[in-house]
């Protein structure tokens, strides 16, 4: 008889760490490795910990480039994995430069945390290297949105568009199990009904089992038409204050959706022409690709309207986009007001931090959220309003204002996934996974009250047979 089972391994009651186990009697396959991310020990230990052996994987599935969802796929092959490494040519390619930046990070804050306690002899060591990151690349197998494939024996899958990033996919997976043959839709991360950038993601049709995000399960999205007006109201003020906006914002989709509307305001002359940089190499690279692909299919018609109207949708002519460590260190010393969107958008690694401890104790410093904080990061606290934050080991007051906009999420909201999980009316069985327990409780209880039934919460470590 047929077996068949789906164990989760991270983001079971917590945002980050994705990481899902599929196996039948012919194979594994995991859904996306992630990086945890949070607190620097606790996230350390999840991060270095598999609850499989990595070697026993017989195949994986990408949704998308996050790094909470591609981040430990480095480690996973360092530590003796072989499987091909399905995803859409986009994520492929953007995942490798996500690698490829991730352990550079790694190297980066190790040696300067490392350099600041010397004296008290604490050490951190990076998870893994540019030579991983480079071997986990090596595994991409490109797939197109509705080409089939055979991941394992017996498992037909195909990936379906997702609408959160460019790139992002939805994994169909049709196996057998001792009940018959049965589909299992995994979502990722699903982007929201109202999009700046993307074509909005279509329910998969005939699902049994769907295994879906709850990011933003316990609240709703302010409307995408308040984001101009507010970032209007705070550039205005950073230009008569002479301050800065502080911008953590994560490299893909959320940096380019913040620079579309700074080129929208800037072309309906509604802000002054504040000076505005994008301090990550990454974020450069990547907006490079959004901008080549910016004809693509997968971007919505209102997005592709104003790219051939305005001819310089993410601003090239008038952005500074620094690459180098020089570059971003000059910022320190320029006086005036600036807007810096830095990476990464929690605030957990990166050029954002020296930005942070250099200017968290200005009170014209705005440091403006822009997407979701897990608990445990820099900031999640800076958003809780904590007033003294450590920032490589050291203690910062901070002066500064802390706003945030939901405004620019790229996951859907409650009334999003309420909608989608009705649409594809999975006929054996909901788990919600990729939420803090608050969020995925609340929507439990507002899929329990919309009629849907089975619908699960896996504890991490947590199985359950297929039929």
């Amino acid at each position: 008889m047929a077996k068949a089972r789906i164990s989760f391994h991270g983001a079971a009651g917590e945002v980050t760490g994705s990481r899902h186990l599929l196996e039948t009697d012919r194979g594994r396959v995991l859904l996306d490795c992630g990086m945890f991310q949070g607190h620097r020990n606790d996230a350390d230990a999840k991060n270095r910990t598999f609850r499989f052996p990595p070697a026993s994987v017989d195949a994986v599935l990408l949704s998308h480039a996050h790094v909470d969802h591609c981040g430990l796929l480095p480690l996973l092959y360092k530590n003796g994995c072989g499987a091909p490494l399905y995803a859409t040519p986009s994520t492929a390619e953007i995942s490798a430069i996500m690698m490829a930046d991730s352990a550079r990070l790694q190297e980066g804050d190790a040696k300067f945390y490392n350099k600041l306690h010397a004296a008290e002899r604490l050490t951190i060591e990076p998870l893994y290297g540019e030579d991983d990151a480079r071997l986990a690349e090596s595994r991409f197998r490109h797939c197109a949105y509705g080409q089939p494939f055979e991941p394992v024996p017996g498992v037909s899958a195909a990936f379906l568009n997702a609408g959160h990033v460019l790139g992002s996919s939805m994994a169909q997976l049709d196996l057998e199990t001792p009940g018959g043959r049965r589909r299992l839709v995994y979502t990722g991360d699903l982007g929201r009904e109202e999009t700046l950038l993307l074509e909005t993601p279509q329910p998969p049709k005939n699902a049994d089992y769907l295994v879906i995000e709850s990011t933003y399960g316990d609240r709703l999205h302010e409307p995408l038409a308040d984001a101009s007006g507010k970032l209007a109201g705070l550039i205005a003020r950073a230009w008569k204050e002479g301050g800065r906006i502080i911008i953590p914002s994560f490299a893909l989709e959320r940096t380019q959706e913040i620079v579309l509307i700074i080129d929208k305001l800037r072309h309906e002359r509604l802000i002054p022409d504040i000076p505005v940089y994008v301090d990550s190499p990454m974020a450069v690279s990547l907006t490079e690709i959004f901008n080549k692909h910016r004809d693509g299919l997968c971007f919505n018609h209102k997005f592709r309207e104003y790219a051939r109207h305005d001819g310089d949708p993410f601003g090239f002519a008038y952005i500074r986009y620094l690459r180098s460590k020089e570059e971003s260190q000059s910022l320190n010393n320029r006086r005036g007001p600036m807007i810096v969107i830095s990476a990464s958008g929690m605030c957990e690694g990166g050029r954002i931090l020296h930005h942070l401890r250099n200017n968290l104790e200005k009170e014209t410093t705005t440091v403006l959220l822009a997407g979701y904080q897990a608990q445990g990061t820099l900031g999640r606290r800076l958003q809780d309003g904590e007033k003294k934050v450590r920032i490589f080991g050291m203690e910062h007051e901070v002066l500064a204002r802390v706003d945030t906009m939901h405004s620019f999420s790229s996951h859907a909201d409650r009334n999003d996934l309420v909608a989608f999980v009705k649409a594809a009316n999975p006929a054996r069985g909901t788990f919600l996974v990729h939420g803090d327990p608050d969020a995925r409780a609340a929507l439990a209880g507002a899929l329990a009250a919309g009629g849907v039934k089975n619908v699960r919460c896996p504890a991490m470590g947590e199985a359950f047979d297929l039929d």
